[in-house]
């Protein structure tokens, strides 16, 4: 039996409450499909949805106001960890320390993105850019590989699932 389950990640590393809420609005609003705990893998993914996810994690960005010009803004991100995580230092600070780490790799990151053939044959001009999208997959996977302990489910699952994104690099990329 699969227990490698990487779209579960969430279960995982918890968020504050109220962390869905933003993911769901924008999920409704683009179309896109939100993992649930009974769904197999990400590679079972179209194009169609990763592409779906672009626009989604644009909504999620543009709803926190963390884009200027098509770029992130740090100094928004910060204030947004800031105020809304005060009474959290641990959530602000994993969650910053992941959004630094991202940024830095954005351009790149995006370039390799976008020169993936499957993407490069889907790509038109009326999809969204992955801009949004390549920096929220970088910061899930971070702060799921830096999960403070206080947040972690200790589950076999959980367990499996790190030790499994640990060895693939790439695994989450999708998310």
């Amino acid at each position: 039996m699969e227990r490698i389950h990487e779209d579960h990640i969430h279960y995982c590393c918890k968020h504050p409450d109220g962390h869905n809420d933003v993911s769901e609005l924008c999920a409704q609003k683009t179309n896109f499909k939100l993992p649930s705990k009974t769904e197999e893998a990400m590679e079972d993914n179209t194009v169609d949805a990763v592409m779906t996810g672009n626009c989604w994690a644009k909504c999620v960005f543009d709803h926190y106001k963390f884009l200027v010009n098509d770029t992130l803004d740090m100094l928004a991100v910060r204030s947004h960890y800031k105020s809304v995580h005060r009474l959290d230092p641990e959530y602000e600070t994993e969650m910053l320390a992941a959004f630094d780490e991202c940024h830095s790799k954005a351009v790149e990151a995006t370039s390799v993105f976008l020169s993936m053939p499957i993407v490069r044959a889907f790509s038109s001009a009326n999809v969204c850019k992955p801009l949004s999208s390549v920096i929220l997959s970088c910061v899930i996977q971070t702060f799921f590989h830096n999960c403070p302990r206080s947040r972690w489910s200790n589950t076999t699952e959980c367990l499996e699932t790190l030790a499994f994104s640990k060895r693939c690099k790439d695994v989450l990329t999708t998310m």
